[in-house]
């Protein structure tokens, strides 16, 4: 009984000695937990108070970069301001530069028409093909536009200053000397016109004979023959200009309606865009839901509950949430510019569609392509050759009329001038014949006082009457003869008279002819 009160007591000390044991294990075991926690706070406390530290400096420099931020688009804006300025500046001189070049362009134009109306025939249209007077631009720098037109240059091959200047002289000295050659051939071409003009008018009037006037007559045709052939080919020439600009005209008709259908499809694939951008847009804010309930949902506590709290996970969050923000805010930017983009894209394709409908509007109006320069240009030279023409046709009816009637006054004008020249032989023979029966007279006279004389002589000799009958048959005789001499002569008289008339006759005809023929000229003039 001792025996197993003794083992008894043993076993409640062994009892006692295991529960002391195993109290002082836990003991120990607390205050390492306690220790453990006490440290991993005071780590955590200085953790926190470097990251409050960083998050101090962090806010210093994004004050700085939003002030650094402001400046740069205080500079933005001022730039945007200059370069709406310069924009400006550069409209107007792009409109003064499209001014001068269509003026440039219809000054070519009428020199070329000039030079046609001058007599240089059809070949001076293929002019109107160069490229130089068409009107287009050289690809050169907007501020050398106009001196690159001046000069027919597509640039300026210099470097310096000195170089320009030099390179710019010669040019402009290569434009004088053409723009000096086109004028001279101009005014020899005018020259010549008038020379022919003034050698045809001298010629007509220093006419002697019918068959020269007929001759310039056929000249004068055959000239006019020559210029309403050259006319016919300019008007010709000019028609099928026409057909080439309308060629062009529909051709770019069909290019307008091919970049709408383009601006059609990029407005389709605009929509594409937009429905992406929104679908971004979207994705965005359900990143950001989800961040601010990241953000709500944060809590240190939850680890501390379950004892198992670690100093790395509350960085390695906070890292994962900065990273999650800046790549929220590259999206937004990026979405932001892609946004921008394709407002200026959408901007920029209603201002072509805009511009578009009115060149289309313009081009299939009638009224527009009527009311054009070309057209107007074109219409008016038209108009202006078919009134030559009809001038020159009336002309030539005038002319082909007078010629008949010259044909005729030249049948009746070569009738009276062989009768004039008859006339005037028979003017001759009777001046001589006048002469003779002169002297004849003269000589009967002096027979009539002889016989007189020798009557006399025989009145007073009165023994011989047969003398004084002989006498008297004699003078009766004479007085028949002179009588007939008389009246011979009074008809040689008349007859040289009307010679004087036909001769006047004549001359005024020929006066008549020399002023019809000064009339066809000026009818030509």
């Amino acid at each position: 009984m001792f025996f197993a009160a003794w083992y008894t007591i043993a076993n409640i000390d062994a009892a006692n000695e295991n529960e002391g044991k195993h109290l002082t294990n836990c003991t120990l075991s607390r205050m390492s937990m306690i220790q453990d926690i006490c440290r991993r706070s005071w780590e955590a406390r200085g953790r926190l108070c470097y990251l409050q530290a960083d998050m101090g400096v962090l806010q210093l420099q994004n004050q700085q970069l939003v002030h650094q931020i402001e400046i740069q688009k205080q500079a933005l804006h001022d730039l945007k301001v200059k370069v709406g300025e310069l924009q400006d500046s550069q409209n107007s001189y792009d409109d003064l530069i499209i001014t001068v070049n269509q003026l440039w362009s219809q000054l070519v134009d009428d020199l070329i028409l000039l030079g046609i109306r001058a007599g240089r025939g059809p070949n001076a249209l293929q002019s109107l093909d160069d490229p130089s007077t068409q009107g287009s631009l050289p690809l050169c720098p907007v501020e050398d536009i106009f001196l690159c037109r001046l000069m027919q240059k597509d640039s300026i091959e210099a470097n310096c200053n000195d170089e320009i200047i030099n390179y710019v002289e010669e040019a402009l000295a290569l434009r004088q000397s053409s723009t000096r050659e086109l004028l001279k051939l101009l005014e020899a071409t005018i020259d010549a016109q008038r020379e022919g003009t003034y050698c045809i008018a001298q010629e007509l009037h220093g006419l002697s004979t019918s068959e020269d006037a007929i001759i310039q007559m056929s000249k004068i045709d055959d000239m006019l023959k020559e210029e309403a052939n050259n006319l016919r080919e300019v008007i010709d020439a000019l028609h099928f200009k026409h057909k080439e600009y309308t060629v062009g005209i529909q051709n770019y008709i069909s290019n307008c309606l091919q970049d709408q259908s383009e601006i059609k499809r990029l407005a389709g694939e605009l929509d594409e865009s937009m429905g992406e951008l929104d679908e971004s847009r979207r994705k965005l804010v359900n990143l950001k839901m989800q961040k601010d309930a990241a953000i709500g949902m944060h809590s240190p506590s939850k680890d501390a509950v379950n004892g198992n709290l670690s100093p790395e996970k509350p960085a390695d969050r906070t890292m994962g949430l900065r990273e999650l923000k800046d790549s929220i805010e590259e999206a937004k930017i990026v979405a932001s510019d892609r946004l921008s983009e394709l407002l200026e894209a959408q901007e920029d394709n209603l201002t072509l569609t805009r511009q578009l409908q009115d060149l289309q509007n313009e081009l299939t109006d009638d009224k527009y392509a009527r009311s054009s320069r070309i057209y107007s240009l074109v219409n008016d030279q038209l108009q202006h050759w078919n009134t030559e023409l009809e001038r020159y046709k009336a002309l030539t009816e005038c002319l082909q009329a007078e010629r008949i009637h010259v044909m005729k006054w030249e049948k009746e004008l070569n009738s009276k001038l062989e009768s004039a020249d008859t006339s005037r032989h028979t003017v001759d023979n009777s001046d001589s014949r006048i002469e003779e029966l002169e002297l004849q007279l003269q000589k009967c006279t002096i027979e009539k006082n002889d016989l007189e004389i020798k009557m006399e002589e025989a009145i007073q000799d009165t023994g011989r009457k047969d003398i004084k009958s002989e006498f008297h048959v004699m003078a009766s005789a004479l007085s028949k003869e002179m009588g007939m001499m008389e009246a011979q002569l009074k008809r040689w008289k008349d007859a040289a008279h009307e010679a004087v008339s036909l001769r006047e006759k004549a001359n005024s005809l020929r006066s008549l002819l020399s002023g019809k023929v000064c009339r066809a000229q000026l009818f030509e003039l």
